[in-house]
Formats: structure tokens, C-alpha cells, sequence
């Protein structure tokens, strides 16, 4: 049975070449992902910014607009409404009561999932959250110490592993993903939390295998061929290296 081949073993593509149009692009998108998250700002979940958050499943795709305005009557603060999964299923995220009570929280739950049942036949109650101002502020610093840490350690990893100057382009390869996922997310506004920022420590993790394995192959090519000029061993490691970096 012969193996599936995404990559042709004889690729051979000159990515040195490409490198100015590759960094014009990749500057361009930097800078747009880190406009998006500074203008739009992210979409910050009830884990990071705190509050209740209620799902309600519907029967049938219902109007967010009569939705929101059957919250809004309910007069507990301003509704962020956004689709689940499916156009059925609402996420509703409204601020924190004043009280800290748990009580006034199941209160204003309660009157969310009455007001609903009364005017969306079939719907129903599907889970809540609540998060507390603290937590959450927490929870913030927390993610972003988590993600910090995480790429400072894997750069220090490469420069001793390497060399310094693998270590700088590994720092800057992660940067680049973290950004791009970040602009992403302020673009679309889907929802930012704390499963979004174990996405991102994922990302990162798949980033850092597919970088150390090429740099790994620079290094051995660096000693098989030492007189080969170094945009050729680049090219080369790279392209046998590509099967996997796709597959990545």
C-alpha cells in the first residue's frame, strides 16, 4: 500500500528568496493583529472581566435582537448576547449585581430564565457562570504571566540548546503566532477565555516542536555540509523538514 505524500520528496523550493515578500507580509499582519486587539479589543469572557454568564438553548434560531430586548426590559444591566456552537444556542453575558450576594446572582439568573421560557416557546436553561471582579482580575494576570513565561523559557531553551540567534528567531516565531491568534479573535470578537488562553499555550506548543525541529536539521546540515553557502542549507532544511512542518 503506498503512503499518502502531501509534500513530494523532491520539493525544492527557494524559500530564501521569499523572504522579503515573507517579512513584508508577515510585518503588515503584525501590525494589523496588534491594531485589531488595541481598537477592537478582545471580547473579554466572564472568566477575565467577571459577571454572569447564562447559555439558553432555543427550539429555533431565535432573534438576538427580540432576545436582547427581552433582557433588556429585565432592567439587570446590559446583555452581551453571541451565538454558541449553533444559531439555537445564546450565550448571555450580563454584568455582576452590586451585591456580591450568591443570592442576588441566582435571582437575576432566575429572572433571565423566566422571562425567556415566557417568550421563546421550548426554551431551555443549559448552564451559568459567575465570576467575581477579583477572580477575574486574577485571572487576567494569571493567563498573561502564562503565556509570557511559557515563550521566555522555550526561547532561553533554544539559545542553550543552539545558538543565541536561534533562540531570538524561536522567540520571534512564537510572538508572531500569539499575535496573529490574538488579531484573530479581536477580529471576529468570539469570545476570549480561559479555554481560549490554554488554545494559545497549545499553539505554542506546536510552534515550538515544528521550530526546533527545523533548526535541529540547520544544525546537522551546518555540520554534514561545511562548505555548502548558508542559503542553501537553509533552503535545504527546510524543505525536508516541510512533510512535517504541513502535517504540524
Amino acid at each position: 500500500m503506498r503512503l499518502l505524500k502531501i509534500v513530494p520528496d523532491d520539493t525544492n523550493i527557494d524559500f530564501v528568496r521569499l523572504r522579503y515578500w515573507a517579512f513584508g507580509l508577515t510585518t503588515l499582519l503584525t501590525i494589523a493583529a496588534v491594531a485589531l486587539v488595541f481598537i477592537h479589543r478582545l471580547n473579554m469572557g466572564v472568566d477575565f472581566v467577571g459577571g454572569i454568564m447564562i447559555e439558553e438553548k432555543f427550539m429555533v434560531a431565535p432573534s438576538v435582537d427580540k432576545v436582547r430586548k427581552v433582557v433588556d426590559d429585565l432592567k439587570v444591566g446590559e446583555a452581551s448576547l453571541q451565538q454558541v456552537g449553533s444559531p439555537t444556542t445564546l450565550s448571555i453575558r450580563l454584568p455582576r449585581p452590586e451585591s456580591n450576594d450568591p443570592a442576588a446572582t441566582n435571582q437575576v439568573v432566575e429572572k433571565v430564565k423566566a422571562a425567556l421560557s415566557q417568550n421563546f416557546a421550548g426554551a431551555q436553561f443549559s448552564k451559568q457562570d459567575a465570576v467575581s471582579g477579583k477572580v477575574s482580575g486574577e485571572l487576567v494576570w494569571n493567563g498573561i504571566l502564562a503565556v509570557v513565561v511559557a515563550v521566555l523559557l522555550i526561547g532561553l531553551f533554544a539559545i542553550f540548546r543552539f545558538e543565541w540567534q536561534f533562540g531570538v528567531s524561536t522567540v520571534v516565531a512564537i510572538m508572531h503566532d500569539v499575535l496573529m491568534t490574538l488579531g484573530f479573535f479581536a477580529l471576529t470578537q468570539l469570545e476570549f477565555d480561559l479555554n481560549i488562553v490554554a488554545a494559545v499555550l497549545t499553539i505554542i506548543g506546536y510552534s515550538i516542536n515544528d521550530k526546533i525541529v527545523i533548526d535541529d536539521r540547520i544544525r546537522e546540515n551546518m555540520r554534514r555540509y561545511r562548505k555548502m553557502d548558508m542559503r542553501e542549507i537553509i533552503n535545504l532544511s527546510v524543505n525536508e523538514t516541510l512533510p512535517r512542518t504541513v502535517m504540524t
